[in-house]
């Protein structure tokens, strides 16, 4: 077999490869999306649950203030009634209005740290639902994955097999060549030679539609143990059935 033969060969077994392959590709991408769409709810969540224990502390402290406050105030009330003079009384009584105006304005504060730690909790547990139902999401995707794995364990190898039998037969330098082409174009390594006009000995590459001048063309058809590439996709030309019937024509 000429080295272009062999070329086709392997070509084809990589294509059959690369499909068999992206089933299980996409059902990684989808799980990965699907885990990182999790880790964001559970972000999100982790954030929530802060600011939560941030408010509910802040709402203790305003509290413990509080207390304080309320025992202040009890002493001087106590030293209220005790007075022995007005000026004395007046002194206590507007300390007295002054803590509870600061009683006042703390209680305040208070409820606005309850008020938004009650929110937070509403958005928990409305967070939470979505949890609940990514997970479920996230396993579906986990158990398709494995599934898919599984599916095609046996064929995958017998496909690895296959390749590495046809890839005995290319020399090393064409191996490195096609192997770059095939990642650089997932698999789509060759490309064909098609006839565009006899008459004028016009001719086309099958996956970019460049022109190619027919000194390419008798190269493709008269070396087959040379590479060509297309100047245009850089793909590896080989003829086709009809650019051969017009070559002999």
């Amino acid at each position: 077999m000429t080295l272009i033969e062999d070329l086709l060969e392997l070509f084809h077994v990589e294509r059959r490869l690369r499909s068999l392959r992206s089933r299980v590709d996409s059902a990684e991408t989808y799980l990965a999306v699907q885990t990182r769409q999790m880790l964001t709810l559970q972000e999100r969540r982790d954030e929530l649950e802060t600011r939560k224990r941030q408010r509910k502390a802040h709402a203790a402290n305003l509290e413990t203030e509080a207390a304080g406050i309320d025992e202040r105030t009890e002493k001087l009330r106590e030293e209220l009634n005790a007075a022995s003079n007005t000026r004395q009384y007046h002194a206590v009584l507007n300390e007295v209005n002054s803590l509870k105006d600061k009683r006042s304005e703390i209680d305040e504060q208070t409820l606005v740290e309850l008020t938004g730690a009650d929110q937070i909790d509403a958005e928990l547990t409305e967070l939470d639902e979505k949890i609940a139902e990514r997970r479920t999401v996230l396993e579906s995707a986990e158990t398709e994955l494995t599934g898919r794995r599984e599916e095609i364990k046996d064929s995958l190898a017998e496909l690895d097999s296959e390749r590495a039998a046809k890839a005995a037969n290319i020399p090393s330098d064409t191996q490195q060549l096609f192997d770059g082409l095939s990642e650089d174009f997932d698999g789509e390594v060759m490309a064909s030679i098609e006839l565009i006009d006899k008459r004028r000995r016009e001719y086309a590459c099958d996956t970019c539609n460049v022109h190619l001048p027919f000194d390419i063309v008798n190269r493709v058809t008269g070396r087959p143990d040379e590479i060509v590439q297309c100047q245009g996709c850089l793909r590896i030309l080989y003829a086709s059935d009809n650019a051969r019937e017009a070559l002999v024509g």
